[in-house]
This record gives C-alpha cells, sequence and structure tokens, in this order.
C-alpha cells in the first residue's frame, strides 16, 4: 500500500520539478493537503478538501499506484524539466495519518490523560489569542495545569516580552489563579532566547517565579557544530527545559549539528527537561534522537507549540513522536500533577 507519507513526497518532488508558477504552487497546496490529511488516502474514496482542484487527476493517478516502483514511474510521467529529488529537510516527519495511527496503539501514553498543556504563545508575544481564551481552552481539553510561555525579547521578529510586559503577565496569571486556579492553575513561563555563546537573553534577576524554556533560533542553517552553545544554556541557572532542540523545520532546513549524547546527557545531569514539539512543522526531536534521550536517562516535556487554541491539539504529534522514540509516558512531566513537578525541582518557584 502506498502511504501518504510516499504520495506527498512524490507531490513535493512533482511540485519542484516545475518552475516557479501556478502548477507548482497546486502541487504543493496538495502536497501539504496529503501530509495533513488524518487518513491513509490508499482504498480511500474520498481526497483531501484542500487538495488543488487542477491537480486533482493526477493526484487520482498516483493513489492509484499498489508499488513504490509503480508510484516512481508514475511521477516520472508527470515531472517538469526539472529532475525529481528528494529533501533531507522532509525525512523523519510523521504524516496525520501516521500520528493518528500511533497515538493508539496498545499501550502507547493515552494523550486525553495528559494534566498539563505547556508551551503555548498568548498575543503578548506572536500568539493570537489572549491568555484568559487560551487557559480556558487548556481547561477544555482536560488539563488541570498549564505554562504559557511568550517569546522573551532576545528574539526581535516576534515582538517579544521586555521587563513591563513580563511583571503585566505575572499579574494576569496571578488574577487567573485566584479566579480560576481550581479549575486550571496556571504558571507563568517564557520561551528564553539562547545566544551565540549560550548564555540567555534574560537577566538572572529576572528569572526567579518564571519557568525558563531555553530555545535556539538563531544560526540554524549553520553547519559548525553547536554543543558547548546548548550544554551552556543547559547549565544556566533556572532553565526548567530545552526547547525545540534541534531547530528543524519541515521542507527548510534540518536543524542544528551537536554530539547530542552530550546533550542529552548534560540535560539529564541539570535535571532539564528535553522537549518533545509536537507543531506538525517541527516535529522536534524526531524518534531516534528521543530513543538516545531516553538511554541517557533524560525526562521529557510534550509542548504544542500553540498559537492559537486550536493548536493546542498538537500535543497530540508530540505523543506520536514519544510513542515512535519508544518514550513511556513514567518519563513525561504533562502527565504528572504539578506538586510533583515542584518537588523534582526545588531550585524553581512554581504557585
Amino acid at each position: 500500500m502506498i502511504t501518504n507519507a510516499e504520495l506527498a513526497e512524490t507531490l513535493f518532488q512533482l511540485a519542484e520539478s516545475h518552475p516557479a508558477g501556478d502548477l507548482r504552487l497546486a502541487l504543493l497546496r496538495t502536497a501539504y493537503a496529503v501530509f495533513d490529511h488524518p487518513r491513509e488516502l490508499t482504498g480511500s474514496r474520498r481526497l483531501p478538501e484542500t487538495a488543488a482542484l487542477e491537480v486533482l487527476p493526477a493526484l487520482a493517478m498516483l493513489r492509484s499506484c499498489r508499488t513504490p516502483d509503480a508510484l516512481s514511474a508514475a511521477a516520472h510521467r508527470l515531472a517538469g524539466p526539472n529532475h525529481l529529488r528528494a529533501n533531507p529537510s522532509r525525512q523523519g516527519f510523521l504524516t496525520a495519518a501516521e500520528v493518528e495511527r500511533a497515538i493508539t496503539l496498545p499501550g502507547a501514553p493515552n494523550h486525553r490523560h495528559i494534566r498539563g498543556a505547556a508551551h503555548w504563545h498568548t498575543r503578548a508575544s506572536d500568539g493570537a489569542g489572549t491568555l484568559e481564551a487560551m487557559a480556558r481552552a487548556c481547561v477544555r481539553r482536560g488539563a488541570s495545569w498549564a505554562v504559557v510561555a511568550d517569546h522573551t525579547r532576545g528574539l526581535a521578529c516576534v515582538n517579544g516580552l521586555d521587563a513591563e510586559g513580563v511583571a503585566m503577565q505575572a499579574r494576569s496569571v496571578r488574577a487567573w489563579n485566584s479566579r480560576h486556579g481550581d479549575d486550571l492553575r496556571l504558571v507563568q513561563g517564557l520561551e528564553a532566547e539562547i545566544l551565540e555563546d549560550g548564555r540567555l537573553d534574560l537577566p538572572r534577576s529576572a528569572r526567579p517565579g518564571v519557568l525558563l524554556i531555553a530555545a535556539v533560533h538563531t544560526g540554524l542553517a549553520e553547519r559548525r557544530d553547536q554543543t558547548g552553545r546548548l550544554v551552556r544554556a543547559i547549565e544556566e541557572p533556572a532553565v526548567w527545559a530545552l526547547a525545540h532542540p534541534r531547530g528543524r523545520l519541515f521542507a527548510r532546513r534540518s536543524g542544528i549539528r551537536a554530539n547530542w549524547e552530550v546533550v542529552f546527557g548534560a540535560a539529564a545531569a541539570a535535571g532539564v527537561l528535553i522537549e518533545i514539539n509536537g507543531f506538525p512543522r517541527r516535529q522536534d526531536l524526531d524518534p531516534a534522537l528521543l530513543g538516545l534521550a531516553r538511554d541517557v536517562g533524560c525526562r521529557f516535556l510534550l509542548a504544542s507549540d500553540a498559537h492559537h487554541t486550536r493548536h493546542l491539539a498538537f500535543e497530540e504529534t508530540a505523543v506520536a513522536l514519544a510513542v515512535q522514540g519508544g518514550v513511556p509516558a513514567s518519563a513525561i512531566v504533562n502527565f504528572e500533577p504539578l506538586d510533583r513537578l515542584a518537588s523534582a525541582r526545588p531550585d524553581l518557584e512554581l504557585p
């Protein structure tokens, strides 16, 4: 059976084989529609609603193929003037159909049992919703605690929080907890920028009372080894988790290079969580590196990286990655109550 992953990759390659123009855009749109479709298309009578109309005949031809060889032959008949080439930055990502299959496997961590909704953004930085709207959405999903993690000022392109913004959000978090804390305990976090030398862009004096999620957003295309940068960030005071460690992005970049065994060893020694970022275009870490981090002794944080209330469902993709990487629920803090989180890191201040 030809999977959605194989079908989408063929469509991506077909798009890149054609020059820039309407056909290329239509093929790309259809490739993403297949990649994001929650059911395998082979054997199904329905096609993704967002597939481009002008590409439907080609999609029907590709979908009718029964073997990889037949799919390759059909692709060469449909190709444009450029060669068909695989893109390494598209490899190792789960399609929506693969996510749906993984989270229903016997023994998989049950995403419906997640207590903590972590690493999401509000309009205070680059999110679309208010703090209250996002928190209420977390309640609807069954969470009992949640960590908002807007960007700090160091990432200039997203208008991150300055000192005044952090203080204002802290007041909003306290106000929520005074009114709704029995339904959802809200914790203020910050997605702090890891600078080139591994320091964070947030002064140490501003860190008490905030859960720091350290992240790299610069130098992601460089081929130099960045082990030292990540290890120094992990050793910074008050760091709670290392966010989307590779910094990869679907079809755009493969992420940074590092000696991951050393990085994960430093995280395990410091008690810093390794994030499993479920945003579909990130999916960071990938299952292979998750297995390495698990073997080194790391604990993990599932993150939706939501920028809208509907994105909170992306934590299911994080669960699927954990399943593929062999990470058990016992190693994932989202399945634990907030008080256990606090006892694990007494150096961090939690409400």
